[in-house]
């Protein structure tokens, strides 16, 4: 269903967890402090359903997510390490998996915290930037992405906003070959 058709070395970090874990601001700290690019997801989604507002379901996660792979495959000739973001809930997201190591040395972060606390973060967070969602749905979402479980390269504990500098020693540490 997907496909990369990048052929540059690059490393994709690959940052899963709850709405409202704090995947954006992990993503903002390793673009910080290591050279990598992040590239945020929800934006990409976003103008999909601006340009096409009737598209939903598995049609509008097909659209967004091809579009995210374009954009990595384009990224990865000017960057050695990229970093994307998701809860791991949409009903492709295993076809997305399987695409990503075709151009992609991929690292799987799953990035935790109390569901509490991240259902607080999403109430009290910028809104746009972010796809809108009710509060049933948000529930709904975390629910599942509590169920994800894949075999993680590192597990980050973001209960508490922690020291960048430990964040960004801890996935330059996975990176070292």
């Amino acid at each position: 269903m997907y496909s990369s058709y990048n052929t540059k070395p690059c490393n994709l970090l690959l940052l899963v967890g709850l709405k409202g874990v704090g995947k954006t601001f992990i993503g903002s700290v390793l673009e910080k402090y290591l050279e990598v690019k992040f590239l945020r997801i929800e934006p990409i989604f976003l103008e999909v359903l601006r340009l096409e507002p009737g598209l939903e379901g598995i049609p509008l996660e097909k659209r967004g997510f091809q579009i995210v792979l374009e954009k990595l495959d384009e990224l990865a000739q000017s960057h050695s390490t990229l970093c994307i973001e998701s809860t791991g809930t949409a009903h492709t997201f295993s076809e997305l998996l399987t695409a990503l190591p075709e151009g992609f040395r991929v690292f799987l972060i799953h990035v935790q915290a109390p569901l509490d606390t991240c259902i607080e973060r999403v109430m009290t967070r910028d809104a746009s930037a972010h796809i809108p969602v009710s509060d049933h749905r948000l529930k709904e979402i975390n629910e599942r992405a509590l169920l994800v479980e894949l075999p993680w390269d590192l597990e980050i504990d973001n209960s508490e906003f922690q020291d960048e500098t430990a964040i960004a020693q801890s996935v330059e540490k996975l990176l070292q070959p």
